[in-house]
């Protein structure tokens, strides 16, 4: 696989998780989630990262940017 090849496998998988951020913020427009209930979410992302094996550290930080981008807020 050449460098090319790896690009332009990338710039695909990015739009994809553009257009599914883009339709998890259209599904979440007007919803206000409790506190909980974002919680809950975020447990969903470490469980999955967990059973993939991938750094949990991490996926906590992408998981509290992605449901504050869903919130309409400002993510830390």
């Amino acid at each position: 696989m050449t460098l090319v090849d790896i690009q332009e496998q990338l710039e695909k998988l990015d739009q994809q998780i553009i257009k599914l951020l883009e339709e998890r913020v259209r599904i979440c427009d007007g919803q206000n989630l409790s506190s909980d209930e974002e919680l809950e979410l975020l447990s969903l992302w470490l469980e999955e990262a967990a059973e993939k094996g991938l750094d949990e550290g991490r996926m906590e930080k992408i998981g509290k940017l992605i449901i504050a981008l869903s919130r309409g807020g400002t993510a830390e």
